[in-house]
């Protein structure tokens, strides 16, 4: 049966689709089971345009939220600038990602040698290093060793970790800066590190500075 045979049918006996619209995956109910062209294709652009307002929406939150980072990575930032020894910039590193990022369980260790006047900070320990030498770029995940969780206390349990290697461009890693969570989300594997791996040069840009100096 050719095409307008089959439309000379329909229109002969327009109650057939109504009769037999299950068959076809139409809805017995509806008034009408032939949808014009043209009504067609406007259904089609009104969901199109769902589409794109929550794609719109979700770049919006996106931006939103990039442009949180930005300001208080800026934050941080300035406490870096403000300061010109270890032991005070430390503090104010630790203090900016506490009120900027909410973060209060961040630890630091150096094995710069002009570190060595700071004990609560330098840790020359091979297994450290090697760890901070395997790191090429920042780790994320549930996952530290005994050594890494020994620089936090006991309570509340950790879930989740931030690894971030500290060194000068084209260097070994002269120390180690580790992020943590007991949200298991906060730092998860499948979380882009391009901010963390900014935040890393920052802090080793800054870093450096003093201990040259």
């Amino acid at each position: 049966m050719h095409s307008d045979e089959v439309l000379a049918f329909l229109e002969a006996d327009p109650a057939f689709l109504k009769i037999h619209a299950e068959r076809f995956g139409l809805k017995p109910s509806a008034e009408r089971v032939v949808v014009p062209l043209a009504e067609r294709q406007l259904l089609e652009l009104r969901d199109q345009k769902r589409n794109l307002e929550s794609r719109l929406t979700q770049l919006m939150a996106h931006g939103d939220a990039n442009d949180r980072i930005i300001v208080r990575t800026h934050r941080l930032s300035l406490a870096l600038l403000a300061e010109d020894e270890l032991e005070a910039m430390v503090a104010a590193m630790l203090s900016a990602f506490s009120d900027a990022f909410g973060l209060d369980r961040v630890a630091i260790r150096l094995w710069h040698p002009a570190a060595e006047a700071a004990p609560a900070l330098y840790n020359s320990r091979e297994a450290v290093r090697q760890l901070a030498r395997n790191l090429a770029a920042p780790y994320c995940g549930p996952y530290a060793n005994d050594e890494v969780l020994g620089w936090f206390p006991a309570q509340p349990v950790l879930q989740s970790f931030a690894q971030l290697p500290l060194r000068e461009p084209g260097r070994e890693p002269f120390g180690l800066m580790v992020l943590a969570s007991d949200d298991a989300e906060r730092f998860a594997f499948s979380m882009h590190t391009q901010y963390l791996a900014r935040i890393g040069e920052l802090v080793s840009t800054a870093l450096i500075r003093v201990l040259a100096g």
